[in-house]
């Protein structure tokens, strides 16, 4: 089935291409014209799809700017921060905790080496070692950017509402970056695995549903405020477009090399 969306683009494109003000502009800058024309390409990734990552890029780290500097100098993101964490401490049963604190350690660097020996076993036995290389390389970029982020930023957690005792500082939350990157990354690697919508729809809301639980039970166990997690997934999301997008050029480039697919 074609995409309506690669049709409908590239019909702009060739009307845009005839009108004589770009003609004209053509004629004199071929290169420039050329190249600004293959980022509308749809029929691969570095044409159009990667255009729209690095669009994507460019607004989650404005997002990311906006929202840091908010924690830093707004008094209303603070007491929106205090008033929502009281709020959840209030409502805070035994029974969900526990199960949210279950859930919690799928963020958990521990979580990130199981699950990342796994992957990385399937991608050994595959030879899929361009998805290898940019998994790792991905988590390591989580890793320092939430370590060298909480230090900079260096905001105090939560005062006496925790469910269990955490160390270091609170922004942004190194789960939600993690869950972002980590289980995006997955469930990546099994979109483009299986070609069944039914399978694809599933990968995805499992996949989105796992993050945003992750996410709610750093808030709802008081060791984060909900902007710390807000701050994570935007860090997160920027890692994850990262990956894909090293992955997919580098595919792109190896597709006459006789490369696997992750």
């Amino acid at each position: 089935m074609k995409n309506p969306l690669s049709g409908r683009v590239r019909h702009a494109v060739g009307k845009l291409k005839q009108q004589p003000v770009v003609l004209r502009q053509r004629q004199r800058y071929p290169r420039v014209w050329r190249f600004l024309i293959n980022r509308f390409n749809t029929e691969a990734f570095i044409g159009l799809p990667l255009t729209l990552m690095v669009l994507a890029f460019a607004v989650n780290i404005a997002l990311l700017s906006e929202l840091t500097e908010s924690v830093l100098d707004s008094e209303w993101i603070v007491t929106l921060d205090k008033a929502f964490t009281a709020m959840l401490f209030k409502a805070r049963s035994e029974t969900l905790s526990k199960i949210l604190y279950a859930f919690t350690q799928l963020g958990e660097k521990q979580a990130v080496f199981i699950v990342g020996g796994v992957v990385s076993a399937i991608f050994l036995y595959r030879r899929s070692f361009v998805a290898l290389f940019v998994f790792w390389l991905t988590m390591a970029g989580v890793g320092i950017s939430t370590r060298y982020g909480k230090t900079f930023i260096s905001r105090e957690r939560p005062a006496d509402v925790a469910y269990y005792a955490v160390e270091h500082f609170s922004f942004p939350s190194g789960h939600a970056t993690t869950a972002i990157a980590l289980y995006g990354l997955l469930a990546y690697f099994l979109y483009r695995h299986y070609h069944t919508h039914p399978r694809r729809g599933l990968i995805l809301w499992l996949s989105a549903g796992l993050i945003l639980i992750i996410g709610f039970s750093r808030v709802y166990l008081g060791v984060h405020y909900l902007s710390d997690v807000l701050g994570g997934y935007l860090l997160g999301i920027l890692w994850l477009l990262v990956g894909i997008s090293l992955i997919e050029v580098m595919m792109y480039r190896n597709q006459g090399k006789g490369k696997r697919d992750p």
